[in-house]
């Protein structure tokens, strides 16, 4: 099955069966994130304190917002008031920009990137990624130039000092190959994406529309949202093939189905507000699903799904 990200799990923390790191590669040298990461995505203030304390108590080390979520506020008072700044990964988003003049593009991300700086109450974060190509969607090579311009503004934030690392979401490989070709010199100050979040879940294989070996073969780490589906079913909480598989390993569905995306190499972001769900789900890295049931799981063919909403290719 293939390893579908250019991930480093480090033996120690594999042992220890704490939450493994895995490498982001940056200008600067190698920096080392949390694979699994605490979400909040729909979370109200008050959702974000408890999903953050409770995360930080059963082992949860990274968490992550995004500017078009609305709570980057409460994050950082979340992390303040229960765990500290230098103990959690961070991850935010600047949104796609919605410009249409290049230099407005560039111009819009900057301060998206500030606003998420002010609100979170952070100097620094650890890791922002562009949350979408620019609208409309989808994607087309004419919006090149403002992809281009959108990625230049987190180039800076880069080289000031803003964040450790910077990525992108729901990019296919051609936006990629706009912003940071793989064909060409790179230019002054050029950053290749350490990331790139996409849709990733049992039933849309190993390497959906080629964007796993495509990241795999740039360096870039595939980071998985709604490992568990996109809620339309619950197919991968307790549906028959992850129920049959956890019940083998004694574990759940829901561990089944976040395991499998973890065991191939994948960062992946999860969500809740339960502290026993929470504890499930960081539970995945002292246990191993076997090669038949990786092999059943890597086959499944539903809940299909795109790995992006914004590109095709």
């Amino acid at each position: 099955i293939l390893l579908a990200c250019a991930a480093l799990l480090l033996p120690s923390a594999l042992v220890s069966g704490t939450d493994p790191l895995v490498r982001l590669n940056t200008p600067r040298g190698p920096v080392f994130m949390p694979q699994v990461a605490l979400g909040v995505w729909e979370l109200n203030s008050t959702e974000v304190d408890t999903a953050i304390k409770f995360g930080l108590e059963v082992g949860f080390k990274h968490v992550d917002t995004a500017n078009d979520y609305y709570n980057q506020e409460a994050v950082g008072q979340a992390i303040r008031a229960y765990g500290s700044r230098r103990g959690v990964f961070l991850t935010t988003k600047v949104p796609g920009c919605k410009a249409k003049d290049p230099a407005a593009c560039k111009g819009e991300t900057a301060k998206a990137m500030e606003e998420d700086l002010e609100l979170l109450g952070f100097d620094q974060v650890d890791l922002v990624l562009v949350h979408f190509p620019p609208r409309p969607f989808p994607y087309s090579p004419a919006d090149c130039e403002r992809a281009r311009a959108q990625w230049e503004a987190l180039e800076e934030a880069y080289a000031a000092n803003k964040t450790r690392a910077v990525g992108v979401s729901n990019y296919c490989p051609s936006v990629i190959e706009c912003i940071a070709p793989s064909d060409a010199a790179p230019r002054k100050g050029a950053v290749v994406p350490a990331v790139n979040q996409v849709q990733f879940h049992v039933g849309m294989g190993t390497d959906p529309g080629g964007i796993a070996s495509y990241c795999a073969r740039r360096g870039i780490l595939l980071q998985a949202y709604s490992p568990l589906g996109d809620g339309r079913s619950r197919e991968l909480i307790s549906g028959p093939l992850v129920m049959r598989i956890g019940a083998e390993n004694g574990r759940s569905g829901v561990q089944t189905a976040l395991k499998y995306v973890q065991q191939l190499g994948l960062a992946l972001v999860t969500k809740s507000t339960s502290r026993a769900h929470l504890a499930q789900d960081i539970d995945l890295f002292n246990w191993q699903l076997s090669p038949q049931q990786m092999l059943e799981l890597a086959s499944a063919t539903t809940p299909a799904a795109n790995y992006s909403f914004a590109c095709t290719a």
